[in-house]
C-alpha cells in the first residue's frame, strides 16, 4: 500500500514538472530558424527599446536574428540603408524629412522614442554669454541631422538669421576636440557627445536647450521594397520592442541597467537622456506635422532641390503596427 502511494506521488510530481516545462515553452517559444536582420543603430539611450528587446531575446522569440552596426547619427546610417548594407536603421525624423525629397523608397515602421535632449554649447572665452552672442560665430553641427534643424530654430527664436553664423559640418564624436582646440566657437549636439563637450569645457562652457519644448522622434526606417518582402521580420521587430516597452513600465531600474551595460556607460549618463525621453512604439499624427515643418525649413534654407513638400504620409508604413497594436497608431490615414 505504501509503495502504491509513493508511486502515485512520484507520478504526480513528474506530471507537474512536465506541465511546468510545457507551460514555460508555450509562453516564450524560440523559433527554430530566425530571419536575419541587419540594423544600423544610433548608439544612445534613445535606442533603449532595441537594447532591452535584444537582451530579453524578444526579437528571437518573434523570429528575428538581429545584428547591430553602430552609428553616431542616423544621418550617417541612411546612406548605408539605401545602399542595402543594412536593412533597418534608427534615425531622427529630420533624416526622413530631407530624404523624402529624393528617396521615394524610404519608409518609417514606427517611432521608438521621442526626446528633448539637443543642446547648443559654447565657449565663454569667445565672448559668448547669451544666445544672441552667437552672431558671427562658427558653430559645429551634423548637416542633415536633427541638430541642424533645431540649431536654426534656436537661432531664429533669438533673432539671428542663418546668414549671420557659419556652420561647420563635424561628426558628433569630433566636436569636443574641435571646440577645445578653437576650431569652432559653439556646437549643436545631443548626448552622449554633448556631455563630453561640456565636461571638456568645464567652467569655460555655457549651454542652452535647443528644442524649445519640441521633442524629436527616433524612427525605425527601412526601404519599402525590403518591408514588402520581409513583413514577418517587421512584425517581429515591432513585437520585440513592444514587449520591451512593457518591461520598461514594470521595472524601470532593470531597463536602465540593461542600457547601461549595452552602451558601457554609467547610470548618470543614461539618466541624463532618460529623464528627457518618452519610450513608446507609436505612429503619431504629430510626427507628420513635424516632418512637414522640417520640409518647409529645408526648402527655405535651400537644403534640398524642389519647392514642394513631399506627402510624408506616403513614407509611413502603417500596416505593421496597426496589425499588432492598433491603438499605437494615431496617424490619420
Amino acid at each position: 500500500m505504501k509503495n502504491k502511494t509513493r508511486n502515485r506521488l512520484l507520478f504526480a510530481r513528474v506530471i507537474l514538472f512536465a506541465t511546468m516545462i510545457i507551460a514555460s515553452c508555450a509562453k516564450s517559444p524560440l523559433p527554430e530558424k530566425a530571419e536575419k536582420v541587419r540594423m544600423g543603430l544610433r548608439d544612445s539611450p534613445v535606442s533603449a527599446l532595441v537594447y532591452i528587446a535584444r537582451q530579453q531575446e524578444g526579437f528571437k522569440r518573434h523570429g528575428v536574428d538581429l545584428s547591430i552596426e553602430n552609428y553616431q547619427a542616423g544621418a550617417f546610417a541612411v546612406n548605408d540603408l539605401m545602399a542595402g548594407k543594412v536593412d533597418v536603421i534608427t534615425a531622427a525624423e529630420t533624416v526622413l524629412a530631407l530624404q523624402g525629397f529624393k528617396n521615394g523608397d524610404l519608409r518609417t515602421i514606427a517611432s521608438i522614442s521621442s526626446t528633448n535632449n539637443t543642446e547648443v554649447i559654447a565657449r565663454k572665452d569667445r565672448g559668448i554669454a547669451k544666445p544672441e552672442d552667437l552672431r558671427r560665430k562658427r558653430i559645429g553641427v551634423v548637416k542633415g541631422n536633427v541638430t541642424e534643424f533645431f540649431l536654426y530654430a534656436f537661432l531664429s527664436f533669438h533673432g539671428i538669421p542663418p546668414g549671420e553664423i557659419e556652420t561647420v559640418d563635424i561628426k558628433p564624436a569630433e566636436m569636443a576636440a574641435a571646440i577645445v582646440q578653437g576650431k569652432i566657437d559653439a556646437a549643436s549636439c545631443f548626448p552622449p557627445f554633448s556631455d563630453t563637450i561640456k565636461n571638456s569645457l568645464g567652467r569655460n562652457g555655457v549651454s542652452w536647450s535647443a528644442q524649445g519644448g519640441q521633442d524629436y522622434y527616433v524612427l525605425l526606417l527601412a526601404r519599402a521594397g525590403w518591408i514588402k518582402t520581409h513583413s514577418h521580420a517587421v512584425e517581429g521587430l515591432l513585437k520585440g520592442m513592444l514587449e520591451a516597452e512593457e518591461l520598461m513600465k514594470k521595472d524601470e531600474a532593470q531597463a536602465q541597467a540593461i542600457v547601461e551595460r549595452a552602451l558601457g556607460v554609467d547610470h548618470e549618463t543614461v539618466l541624463n537622456t532618460w529623464t528627457k525621453t518618452q519610450f513608446a512604439v507609436r505612429l503619431d499624427q504629430s510626427l507628420l506635422t513635424l516632418l512637414e515643418d522640417e520640409g518647409r525649413w529645408a526648402i527655405r534654407n535651400r537644403l534640398v532641390e524642389g519647392q514642394k513638400i513631399p506627402n510624408y504620409l506616403n513614407f509611413l508604413y502603417v500596416d505593421g503596427l496597426s496589425k499588432i497594436k492598433p491603438d499605437a497608431v494615431s496617424v490619420i490615414h
